[in-house]
């Protein structure tokens, strides 16, 4: 596709990704002066059969009329052009230069207890879900529903520091009516965590969106993503403001009562019981009557620091690098009043984090590429600097324990056999897999490293008689105790789907039920293939191993 010209007028210069019902483009609008760069996203119906291609004609027609009502909202992108051409269907929509919410609100730091850090405070997270709803309200009141927020999907514009909600379910709502019409299924459109369970059985509705956002505020607050939370087993809801004892990842997220009943309304289990419009989440967030937080680019400065500050004009307006997100009108006076103090808050920020790089620092005689460096979002990078003891590890579960023991190998780039670890690391921003389980190099490991790896595994035998870890080498961390091969189905919200292929993008085959046990045959990117009781594919972190 690369220089291809579509519709004698958009002339594709790089590929921006794809999925399973369609690619997006970088595009240039050879008609306009200076070429303007637009996106571009290409959906090609699988099937040339005339009843398939006249149900999707039909469903893209209609979905995009309802972007084009969308795109009058200054927030979300502009449909410029739709079309069909040789039996492929394209939508030109309005470039968005910026990046997208993940580089925000992704945990970057642990407290000195382990615990991930929010990227959002209190403040800071209302300011957040008063920016989303705002456009949420105009989105419902068209009559759409968004049916993918996630962080990805929301972008925070270069020009003004607004969020931008891109991505609409169009494309992939005329692929599931193509899916439905082959292979007689329904595909949900979503991603895992911020999708509801409506919402997975593909039936979304508006409180779907808030549910996402929700989630997204969860993330932003405790620093975990939503899909690996823990469940309340008395109530079966997210417990997100502490994990709970039985939680193999400990979290925690300091809000004020009232703030977390708005939070828990966004994201009940049952729609029923959830916020049903955007309009009353934000009443209900107005009574809360807390000052505007600054925008959560000021955080992103903590780590991001040299390409920020290299751009910053002190010509520039200050609202467009420190403003606040979403502010209510009746506070713009209060925004401008601030300013120098948002400076402050800025300038601050990049001189402390600049001490703390400098403070964790790795010993400068380790120069290994692939080791991982302090501004990483590793949990336990004091492994590789002082040799640890019991207090240390006392309060860990079993698992918690395999991933501080792990980590030490996978920050060097080592693979993993057991699908959850390998899914768990898989995860993390700083992850990078370079060698196989059984070709790492162990000479990698620095002496206080192998000392306190092997200091872990002796913990876990001594404090868990079931643990019988190989004796081998060092850096052989399978369990002989634990079949990997063989798990069982462990769903917050069961029964867990069976996809097609490794994501949720993919027709579902059928489901399954807690306690199932299931024949694993591969892994990729979090997701599991199995070949019995149905063969296909489920998500690593809703199944654990079955162990003696």
């Amino acid at each position: 596709m690369i220089g291809k010209v579509i519709s004698g007028r958009y002339q594709i210069i790089q590929s921006l990704g794809g999925g399973g019902f369609g690619q997006t483009f970088l595009a240039e609008d050879l008609q306009l002066p200076d070429h303007h760069k637009c996106v571009v996203k290409r959906l090609q119906p699988t099937s040339n059969e005339n009843f398939v291609w006249e149900i999707a004609s039909r469903l893209f027609e209609t979905e995009a009329r309802v972007l084009h009502k969308l795109g009058n909202h200054d927030r979300i992108p502009r449909l410029l052009a739709h079309f069909a051409e040789d039996h492929e269907f394209y939508l030109v929509q309005e470039l968005v230069e910026g990046y997208d919410l993940a580089h925000e609100i992704t945990s970057v730091e642990r407290s000195a207890d382990g615990y991930p850090v929010g990227r959002m405070n209190e403040a800071q997270a209302i300011a957040f879900l008063i920016d989303v709803l705002e456009i949420l309200t105009f989105v419902h009141q068209q009559g759409a529903i968004h049916r993918d927020i996630k962080p990805a999907n929301l972008m925070r514009r270069r020009t003004d520091g607004r969020l931008v909600l891109i991505d609409f379910g169009a494309v992939k709502q005329v692929g599931t009516a193509i899916a439905a019409s082959t292979i007689g299924s329904t595909v949900a459109i979503g991603t895992d965590g911020y999708m509801p369970n409506e919402q997975a059985i593909g039936k979304p509705r508006p409180c779907s969106d808030l549910y996402a956002v929700g989630a997204i505020t969860i993330q932003g607050l405790t620093g975990v993503a939503p899909n690996l939370l823990s469940e309340d087993l008395e109530t079966g809801e997210l417990a997100w403001r502490h994990s709970p004892d039985h939680a193999a990842l400990k979290y925690r997220a300091q809000v004020s009562d009232e703030f977390a009943m708005i939070i828990d309304k966004l994201v009940k289990y049952d729609f029923r019981d959830r916020y049903q419009s955007a309009e009353v989440v934000l009443i209900d967030l107005q009574k809360l009557k807390v000052p505007i937080a600054p925008t959560l680019l000021s955080t992103t400065v903590q780590t991001n620091f040299p390409k920020l500050t290299s751009a910053f004009n002190p010509n520039d307006d200050v609202a467009t690098k420190f403003s606040p997100i979403a502010a209510p009108k009746d506070h713009l006076q209060f925004v401008h009043k601030n300013r120098l103090v948002l400076i402050a808050v800025g300038i601050v920020s990049v001189i402390a984090v600049i001490g703390a790089v400098m403070f964790l620092r790795p010993s400068p005689t380790i120069t290994n590429e692939v080791k991982i460096t302090a501004s990483s979002s590793a949990k336990y990078l004091f492994l590789s600097e002082r040799a640890i003891r019991d207090q240390d590890l006392a309060d860990k579960s079993a698992l918690e324990l395999d991933i501080m023991r792990n980590e030490v190998f996978a920050r060097y780039g080592r693979r993993f056999q057991d699908p959850e670890l390998q899914s768990y690391f898989s995860s993390q921003p700083w992850y990078k897999p370079l060698y196989a389980p059984d070709q790492f190099p162990e000479e990698l490991l620095t002496p206080i490293e192998m000392q306190n790896v092997t200091y872990i595994r002796e913990f876990q035998k001594r404090t868990n008689p079931k643990y019988s870890p190989s004796q081998n080498t060092a850096n052989n961390l399978q369990n002989p105790q634990c079949d990997y091969t063989r798990r069982l189905v462990s769903d917050p919200q069961p029964p867990i789907n069976v996809r097609q292929g490794a994501g949720v993008d993919y027709a579902i085959v059928g489901k399954l039920d807690n306690g199932t046990q299931i024949t694993v045959q591969s892994e990729k990117q979090g997701w599991l293939q199995i070949s019995a009781p149905i063969a296909g594919w489920i998500a690593a972190n809703r199944t654990k191993p079955i162990c003696l």
